[in-house]
């Protein structure tokens, strides 16, 4: 095939249509995928049909759960996938050019993005005048090889191969109240007086279970006064005298107006970060990532070391 004829087909390829298969894939729900592309239900509906009819085969099958891949769908998810990520750094190209500034798009959980990476942004930006930070604040893990994000600030481990991970730090985790619950419920003295109790319970998508559930195992569903999804809500619960709660043993070093109930129950999750190998060589990511290391070295700021550290020895970290 000759260059202008191969040329020809590039220029008659459905590129939104792939685009929004893309989306299906990801989703595996025509009604997530539609709010994610701005786009009706129906609308999709008809554009898959569309791009089926000109690619000439079934891509997708109706299951319970909602859709799912055919043989073909998923041979051409694969192929369209690599044909996005030149496509993604060439859009990532030309908006430099036009804003003169580079952007890095980082998705970091709530606790660690709103109270830590956020306020301290302003130290990169002396560094890196022309590189802008895009902060996707989120509880779900970032889809790196999707572009979902540039880097990803994670509590679990990345499973696929294709993707650079980095051990940065490490949190460690443990029972906070505020002072006001603690002055109308009493303080608990042993693990067993839990059970006379209310708790907060945090659920996000860097976890499988609950936090509380991972630190102090089953509770009664009587004793669990609220579920919070994300970091900041369960810290605002905590603070607002709806129970105890499982946080990092930072937080009061980050100004949050809880005070720890000094029980010997603990737990940790390291703290990876991930990203697409060859993005290492973009000097705006390479710049992001070495920031980013130094806001979490252990030398600097202890509370991330992997050895646990007394609440009273962490340093004031606003």
């Amino acid at each position: 095939m000759d260059k202008l004829t191969y040329l020809a087909q590039l220029e008659h390829l459905p590129w939104d249509d792939l685009r929004l298969f893309i989306l299906v894939a990801r989703e595996g729900s025509l009604r997530k995928a539609a709010a994610r592309g701005g786009v009706s239900s129906a609308t999709l509906f008809r554009r898959m049909a569309d791009l089926e009819k000109a690619l000439g085969g079934r891509l997708l099958n109706r299951v319970p759960e909602g859709m799912s891949l055919t043989l073909l769908g998923q041979r051409v998810l694969g192929v369209v996938e690599a044909m996005f990520v030149p496509v993604h750094d060439l859009g990532r190209l030309l908006a430099e050019q036009r804003a003169d500034r580079t952007f890095v798009s980082i998705t970091v959980t709530q606790g660690l993005g709103v109270n830590w990476l956020i306020p301290n942004a302003a130290s990169f930006q002396q560094l890196h005048p022309t590189i802008g930070i895009d902060f996707r604040v989120s509880n779900e893990v970032a889809d790196i090889l999707r572009f979902d994000s540039d880097l990803g600030i994670q509590m679990t481990p990345p499973t696929a191969q294709d993707i650079m991970a980095v051990k940065i730090g490490r949190m460690h985790f443990e029972l906070f109240a505020s002072a006001d619950y603690l002055a109308r419920h009493g303080t608990p003295q042993t693990v067993e007086a839990l059970r006379n109790h209310r708790f907060v319970e945090q659920r996000d998508g860097h976890v499988d279970r609950g936090h509380l559930t991972n630190l102090a195992g089953e509770l009664r569903s009587v004793q669990i006064a609220a579920k919070v999804s994300g970091s900041c809500g369960a810290i605002s619960a905590i603070e607002n005298g709806l129970g105890i709660g499982v946080l990092p043993n930072y937080s009061v070093a980050f100004g949050n107006r809880v005070v720890p109930v000094g029980l010997p129950l603990r737990n940790h999750r390291d703290i990876w970060l991930t990203y697409r190998g060859d993005l290492r060589q973009n000097q705006g990511v390479a710049a992001a990532i070495g920031w980013i290391k130094s806001m979490f070295d252990p030398r600097r700021w202890p509370c991330f070391r992997d050895d646990y550290i007394a609440i009273e020895d962490i340093p004031l970290m606003r």
